[in-house]
């Protein structure tokens, strides 16, 4: 069978650090990743690898911690969003080529959403990073990002895992790392109450709403009083999961990809980045399974 790959990453806030051991998994088995769709998250590293920067971008992700997460946010106060996202693409510029998008080692394409003309955007040439920007805009964190009369936001509201838009070679094996898979566990460690208190304190000190920084299971902890006073935030956060979820499964069902990379949709929360070395560790097995499930 061919060990060529068109690979697609789908979104998922920091579940898409597990597309980095994804990556890692299949080149150590000798595939060859010839071209790279990507969501979001999926966006971005998928980005960064076909322009040859995902070496450094890994070394870099080491030295994040949860402080350091929050200092890479540029909060502005808005009614469209309370983070600008360009600080991130500063940092980003620092160590990965910044290339246009029909230049990279390996053809690449990231969606976005154009929610003034309601439809999905589709970038496979241009600047990498006003592609990777456009895409990760996800609504409510990020402002929308703008480009000529365009009001893009997040590509996983209209495709979160965009298996129709790789470019695919003869003979290829259609590989896609899903970070909206079902529910499949609880999380082993459970936070003390002690940390659970520290962290909602210095969230609440940056006026961040609570919600983006909450895994499925520490949602439903929460005291009724809690809960009624997350209500609007839950329910937007929660309606989005499930939109991502749903339209990822049809994705999948309609394009039948030989392998499909499960990462839970509860695993971690969307800000949950200092976690770095078990979430790409978690991409590298959930390969391994895939792999073993597609007797490749």
């Amino acid at each position: 069978m061919s060990r060529k790959v068109a690979l697609v990453l789908a979104s998922g806030g920091a579940r898409g650090l597990a597309h980095i051991g994804a990556i890692e998994e299949l080149e150590k088995r000798g595939f060859e990743i010839t071209s790279i769709s990507g969501a979001s998250m999926g966006a971005l590293i998928g980005g960064i690898y076909a322009a040859g920067g995902l070496n450094a971008f890994k070394e870099w992700m080491k030295s994040v911690d949860k402080m350091k997460v929050f200092t890479l946010l540029d909060f502005t106060v808005s009614m469209d969003g309370f983070v600008k996202g360009q600080k991130i693409i500063t940092e980003l510029k620092k160590f990965v080529p910044n290339k246009n998008i029909e230049d990279l080692n390996v053809p690449f394409t990231a969606v976005s959403t154009d929610i003034k003309h309601r439809k999905e955007v589709v970038f496979n040439s241009g600047n990498l990073f006003d592609a990777i920007r456009a895409s990760i805009s996800i609504p409510s964190l990020f402002k929308p990002y703008k480009i000529g009369d365009m009001i893009l936001i997040d590509g996983g509201v209209s495709n979160p895992i965009p298996l129709d838009r790789v470019q695919r070679t003869d003979g290829d094996i259609l590989v896609c790392v899903d970070l909206n898979a079902p529910f499949a566990f609880k999380r082993k460690t459970p936070k003390s109450t002690f940390q659970k208190e520290e962290e909602k304190s210095f969230f609440e000190k940056l006026k961040i709403p609570i919600h983006h920084l909450m895994s499925f299971e520490e949602k439903k902890s929460l005291s009724k009083e809690e809960k009624e006073s997350l209500n609007y935030y839950t329910l937007l956060s929660d309606s989005f999961s499930m939109m991502l979820q749903t339209n990822s499964e049809r994705s999948i069902a309609l394009y039948k990809p030989e392998v499909v990379v499960s990462i839970p949709k509860n695993a971690y929360s969307t800000m949950e980045f200092y976690k770095f070395d078990e979430i790409v560790e978690m991409g590298r097995q959930a390969t391994i399974t895939a792999l073993k499930k597609a007797e490749l």
